[in-house]
């Protein structure tokens, strides 16, 4: 039996997991809710007959790294995250899981819990065929992926280390193609600061901050520049709070995306260099880069050959590939040098929406892709 069949008959155990694990709601500032999902996936892993390593953290959900043949030729990694960016609460209210044609609702489902099964359901179906790989497999589990993997950052780098695939099971694109180039992307904070006074008997004697971070407002967003695949979004704007009080402080956090790495130096260096227009007003600026770009290289063109020939020959197809405009942990392993490959995952459509799913036929021939890359490569 090919992996496709055997994973088509497999589907309706594949879907029970899927929605067992999309009905454990799992926001990342919820600790507990992310590490329901994690303790599901290790009781998993186990039963496969995978090494269980937990890390665990203090304020997100605790990263999980499944291992099969530890310390085997070099390593393949499946990197995959827990976390939503759904409320606790959603299933009850605007996205109770439910079929219809053909697609399979409910928070999470499409990013990123059915690359979850995904996976998990290659590993079994090539245990049960007796044709796992050899050389040593990771499956990594992580917490914080939606708010910049910053405690997850450092570990999938580790694991990364010396890895022959990075195998990212983000969702495809909408058309099943894979994600060969990702944005990078930056978070920043500009604080003004002015003076506070009455805005009727003493308004001349303020300075108003929500004026002068208007001015930068406007700036910021000019810099986007689409030729380049530059764009800046101001996307939260906070100052004052009462009407007859000039407001001595204001800020807004910015979102940046960047297509290439050699803008990122540039575009730091523009924020950084914002200066007050309003006399007496000041100006402070946080952040920076969070994830560098995973252009389209030379090295990528060649892992999508790979992947290609090894789709042919189990499949019968290959798999187009694009650019995608969010980010993700793929760029933490291309910027290594690690061969990585990101849109392993579902096909599907309203990831972060109210109305997100996944075609459920996906299901199997993206298992089976991921099961022969596993085996193949």
């Amino acid at each position: 039996m090919t992996l496709l069949r055997a994973l088509e008959h497999a589907l309706p155990h594949t879907l029970e997991h899927l929605e067992r694990i999309v009905a454990l709601e799992s926001p990342t500032n919820d600790k507990a809710a992310v590490d329901a999902v994690g303790a599901d996936h290790q009781a998993t892993l186990r039963a496969l007959g995978a090494t269980v390593t937990v890390f665990p953290q203090a304020n997100v959900g605790d990263h999980v790294l499944g291992t099969f043949n530890p310390g085997q030729r070099e390593p393949l990694l499946l990197l995959m995250h827990m976390d939503t960016v759904h409320p606790v609460g959603s299933l009850l209210s605007a996205m109770p899981i439910r079929h219809a044609d053909g697609k399979l609702y409910g928070p999470g489902v499409c990013d990123m819990k059915a690359s979850h099964v995904i996976a998990l359901s290659a590993i079994r179906a090539l245990l049960e065929a007796d044709a796992f790989p050899t050389r040593e497999v990771r499956v990594l589990f992580t917490s914080d992926e939606e708010t910049g993997s910053r405690t997850s950052r450092a570990l999938i780098e580790r694991l990364a280390e010396g890895c022959a695939l990075a195998m990212v099971m983000e969702p495809a694109l909408a058309n099943g193609a894979l994600k060969s180039a990702r944005k990078g992307t930056g978070l920043f904070t500009v604080r003004a600061t002015g003076r506070a006074a009455h805005a009727g008997g003493d308004h001349e004697k303020g300075i108003n901050a929500i004026e002068e971070l208007a001015h930068h407002v406007l700036a910021v967003q000019r810099w986007t520049d689409y030729a380049r695949g530059i764009t800046v979004s101001v996307g939260d704007i906070r100052g004052g709070g009462v009407t007859n009080v000039v407001p001595d402080s204001a800020y807004f956090r910015t979102d940046l995306r960047i297509a290439r790495s050699a803008d990122g130096p540039e575009m730091v260096e523009r924020f950084k260099g914002l200066r007050p227009v309003l006399a007496g007003a000041s100006l402070t600026v946080e952040g920076g880069l969070n994830r560098p770009p995973m252009e389209c290289d030379a090295g990528r063109l060649a892992t999508i050959e790979k992947i290609n020939a090894i789709a042919q020959h189990e499949l019968g197809r290959v798999f187009a590939h694009a650019p995608s405009g969010g980010g993700s942990d793929a760029s933490f392993t291309a910027g290594m040098g690690v061969p990585t490959m990101d849109g392993l995952g579902a096909i599907g459509d309203g990831m972060h929406a109210s109305h997100e799913h996944i075609l459920i036929e996906s299901l199997p021939e993206r298992a089976a892709l991921c099961a022969a890359m596993l085996r193949d490569w």
